[in-house]
């Protein structure tokens, strides 16, 4: 640098002006504001998307449920059969009823939990359960054949006329008529249901057991009281375990006897779904069959109204 020359600095801004700075920031903004809808919009849909799937998953899960128990029973209880003599149908019905299923043990102590007397066929005579020898479940019904205190099955109505419990212990089908039927005799009421209300003396033949015939395999006939129908000694021990499907407003209930029951009123009751707008059991007419189907239609519908219908059917005892 020769001396006495001026040297000249230049400066450059890099920076942004205060017009370009709110300018950028208003960009951003609108910007986040899009991002921040489109996300919300995402979640909803997610929510959305999930709650439906909540409300397949418990219809199916129910349908599950029923389905199984008739399958996994020897006697439907509700729906019974049409009767031509009523005004109302019993046949179509928004209760399921079936028996406990006869194999079922819960609680895993080596006997049926239906088998509420825990015997068996002794065939040997020797008081011990050998293999092959089967357990004898629902064999020594009483007059109230659920032995719940309640005319039918407590806490609901068996015949679908509207009255729940009906009046008498004994009337087992609601009907108004106790014991009316025999376990002989096919349908000697004439409302289409059979062996539906059985008296203590289930084969109505004035003997204990079946007449003639030595039930319990001890080398003695007709012995004992004339209610004991397995002639082992004791009257109406074994009484029948009702599972139960019902509405309670919009949530489906599924009523299960309790462990160890002393009674059919001793059971314990959880929800199988909400949501459930629409809940229909038709029991089909049988054509001369032993074992009647089911059909069950199930309706949820999800918080934003979309409905979502299961449809199934069932033999009864047909998984056994």
């Amino acid at each position: 640098m020769k001396p006495g020359r001026a040297v000249q600095h230049r400066h450059q801004s890099l920076g942004f002006s205060l017009l370009e700075l709110l300018i950028s920031l208003a960009i951003a903004a609108s910007l986040m504001a899009g991002v921040s809808t489109l996300v919300g919009e995402s979640l909803q849909a997610e929510v959305a998307t999930r709650h439906r799937l909540d409300v397949i998953r418990d219809a199916r899960f129910a349908m599950q449920r029923m389905t199984q128990s008739i399958g996994r029973t020897r006697l439907l209880l509700v729906p019974l059969v049409e009767n031509p003599a009523t005004a109302w149908s019993e046949s179509t019905r928004d209760v399921l009823a079936v028996a406990l299923d006869p194999t079922l043990d819960r609680d895993r102590d080596g006997w049926a939990d239906a088998n509420n007397d825990k015997d068996f066929q002794d065939s040997n005579q020797n008081g011990i359960r050998d293999p092959g020898e089967a357990e004898r479940v629902d064999e020594d019904t009483p007059a109230d054949m659920t032995h719940d205190g309640a005319a039918g099955i407590i806490g609901i109505d068996d015949n679908g006329d509207g009255i729940v419990d009906g009046v008498a212990v004994a009337d087992d089908d609601e009907d108004g008529v106790s014991d009316e039927e025999t376990g002989v005799a096919p349908d000697p009421d004439n409302d289409g249901s059979q062996l539906e209300d059985v008296s203590q003396e289930g084969s109505q033949d004035s003997q204990p057991g079946l007449a003639g015939v030595d039930d319990d395999e001890d080398g003695s006939i007709d012995e004992g009281a004339l209610a004991d129908d397995d002639e082992d000694g004791t009257s109406d021990e074994d009484w029948v375990d009702p599972v139960v499907f019902y509405l309670n407003g919009s949530t489906l209930i599924e009523r299960t006897p309790a462990l160890s029951a002393t009674s059919g009123a001793d059971y314990v009751e959880n929800v199988v779904a909400t949501g459930v707008t629409a809940f229909q059991v038709e029991r089909l007419a049988t054509a001369g069959k032993r074992y009647p189907r089911v059909a069950v239609s199930l309706t949820l519908t999800a918080a934003d109204g979309q409905s979502y219908t299961l449809s199934g059917l069932a033999l009864v005892g047909g998984d056994l």
